[in-house]
């Protein structure tokens, strides 16, 4: 391409990029080859050379106006509706025409007798990487709107985003998908509220191949957990000391990464060897549940659970409290049957019972677990029972994080009542209960995948919940028996361990002597399994170790470490001095943590 070629495609982007007040949505043809550029675009706070950043923004307000489509609108062709319905095509038995509210420009779907809209068709590849997102709106009312793309050759519908829309704003659905197989697809929006008018605007969906997808996850993670550490020497007086021999050893990732387990971990020295050497964090399977302690209403029995904490204690580990309360059907039958005074009665004594013995021992508790799959209490007891729970466990430990845990919302876009809306729905209702409002609510989402992981929605999720500003745990992550099981776990771990909302993931494996549930890290005799080198390829790569190095004329030595806990070591080779010194390398969003250490 020649030099007046570049400079007309600079300018062209320069016009394309100022159009609509600002809003990237572009698609510039040169020539009368139909060669189609996509022009550079001001992403997120930088400009789109070679590799295109992820773009993680999202937002959980419904907002006045729309903002611009990610990445222009990627393979979308006319995303913000300036062409009128260009490209755009009637879904089912429906009208669609585009309005204009205060310059901004939308297509509304109309007269509608299913709950289809409108579609857009294009080709989706084999391995690659598709992210999505839109805005939509409806005319009245509110209702769950879903985007989906409908595979032309199998047949098939795959969810790759939705959101609760509402009527006079607009709210931002985030997702996204790969595909196991070139195919002409076909992306469309649906509501079941055929009554009220959807409106659409901004939409996105922008191929990543693998490469860029794995190189955006390595640069954040550079971003994101790690930081410089500048040690700086001296002696008595005060004179920097040059060429002074450092070493910098890691105790513990700040990160957190542990792992479940049954009362087996009892039974088993070397069990317990291979445990207490890899994970800072533990959660117990069942033993800590109402109905392993109280199956009969009056006869609690914590002997097992009082065990598993106190080894874990005595071996420096942290504990997850799983769980106080739980409305899924294996609840105990005594409990079943009680009438709702009694039942609050019983639930609140539970809460005394289980919290009193272990509060200020534990790190969090999963107060109300899966209580958009099981809304017991909420059915017993009214809409605002779980916040008052909530309420009830703050006050009991004010030291341990109270978590929603739940399953779905990050690993099947396809369930629609743990959607992450949904999610930060129940979450807003909780805080919103008087007394609740400072409350931190951590975010676990249990990650129990299948044979098939959508990871652009798996980040997608983290992207929006991050946006509540509330921790984000996966809290029983395991993949379903698979040829690719080990491949799929350490894509999820990677994918967590970057994101800067995720501070930490327990895998859900539950090993026992005799056998282990879904995913093993382990067999019987206690050797990895590939899931397990996983794992340990994992700690090793996160982990900064025997790192050396010597200090400069300034007496300094600096180097960018994984936030944790260390040891730092100085010798002195001119007098024989050495100290060691404990340093906490957290992130406080500084770039660079000065240590001072004098000998």
């Amino acid at each position: 391409m020649n030099r007046m070629i570049i400079a007309f495609i600079h300018l062209d982007c320069n016009k394309l990029i100022n159009m609509r007040q600002g809003r990237s949505c572009y698609m510039a043809t040169l020539g009368n080859n139909g060669f189609i550029l996509y022009c550079s675009l001001f992403l997120a706070g930088y400009l789109v050379h070679g590799t295109t950043p992820y773009d993680y923004s999202a937002t959980i307000e419904c907002l006045k106006q729309p903002l611009d489509p990610q990445y222009g609108g990627g393979l979308i062709a006319n995303p913000c509706f300036d062409k009128g319905i260009e490209a755009w095509k009637v879904d089912g038995h429906v009208k669609i025409e585009t309005r204009e509210s205060g310059g901004n420009k939308f297509l509304v779907a109309y007269n509608r007798t299913t709950p289809y809209s409108v579609s857009q068709s294009f080709h989706l590849k084999e391995g690659l990487y598709y992210a999505f997102s839109a805005w939509v709106q409806l005319s009245e009312g509110s209702d769950i709107v879903v985007a989906m793309i409908y595979d032309t050759d199998e047949k098939t519908v795959t969810t790759v985003g939705s959101v609760i829309a509402k009527s006079g704003c607009w709210s931002m659905i985030k997702g996204g998908l790969t595909v196991d197989h070139n195919a002409p697809s076909v992306l469309h929006f649906q509501s079941n509220n055929t009554k009220s008018e959807l409106m659409v605007d901004s939409v996105s969906l922008k191929e990543f191949t693998k490469h860029e997808w794995q190189e955006n996850r390595l640069k954040n993670t550079e971003k994101v957990r790690k930081r410089t550490l500048r040690v700086n020497v001296s002696n008595k007086d005060g004179n920097k000391i040059g060429g002074a021999k450092i070493k910098i050893q890691q105790r513990k990732l700040q990160f957190v990464i542990g792992c479940a387990t049954p009362s087996s971990i009892l039974m088993s020295e070397s069990y317990q060897k291979w445990f207490v050497s890899r994970f800072t964090t533990a959660v117990f399977d069942n033993e800590m549940k109402w109905y392993y302690v109280e199956g009969l209403k009056g006869h609690e029995n914590y002997s097992t659970p009082d065990a598993m904490l106190k080894f874990f204690e005595d071996h420096g580990i942290d504990v997850r409290g799983h769980n106080i309360l739980w409305g899924a059907d294996n609840i105990q039958r005594w409990l079943k049957k009680l009438p709702p005074r009694q039942f609050l009665s019983e639930s609140i004594r539970r809460m005394g019972s289980v919290m009193s013995r272990y509060a200020g021992k534990l790190v969090a508790w999963d107060v109300v677990n899966e209580n958009l799959h099981h809304p017991l209490f909420e059915e017993r007891l009214g809409k605002n029972a779980s916040a008052i729970f909530y309420k009830i466990a703050s006050s009991l430990d004010s030291r341990a994080t109270m978590f929603l845990n739940e399953f779905n919302t990050l690993e099947h876009p396809g369930d629609m009542v743990s959607i992450p809306s949904k999610y930060v729905q129940k979450l807003q209702e909780i805080k919103a209960f008087p007394g609740n409002e400072e409350l931190v609510i951590g975010i676990g989402l249990q990650g129990h995948f299948d044979s098939h992981p959508n990871i652009p929605y798996v980040r997608a999720v983290f992207d929006v919940l991050g946006e509540t500003k509330m921790p984000i745990w996966l809290t029983e992550l395991n993949v379903k028996p698979c040829s690719n099981q080990a491949y799929y776990l350490e894509e999820i771990m990677r994918e967590a361990f970057a994101h800067p909302a995720v501070k930490g993931m327990m895998i859900w494996i539950g090993w026992k002597p005799d056998r282990c549930n879904e995913m093993c890290l382990l067999n019987y005799k206690l050797e990895n399994s590939p899931s397990g080198d996983v794992v340990d390829k994992l700690f090793a790569e996160w982990k900064t170790t025997n790192l050396t190095g010597v200090t400069d004329k300034e007496g300094s030595f600096e180097v960018k470490v994984f936030h944790g806990d260390y040891d730092v070591t100085v010798y002195n080779p001119n007098t024989g001095a050495n100290v060691t010194k404990e340093v906490q390398v957290y992130d406080d969003k500084s770039e660079t943590l000065d240590v001072s250490i004098s000998l």
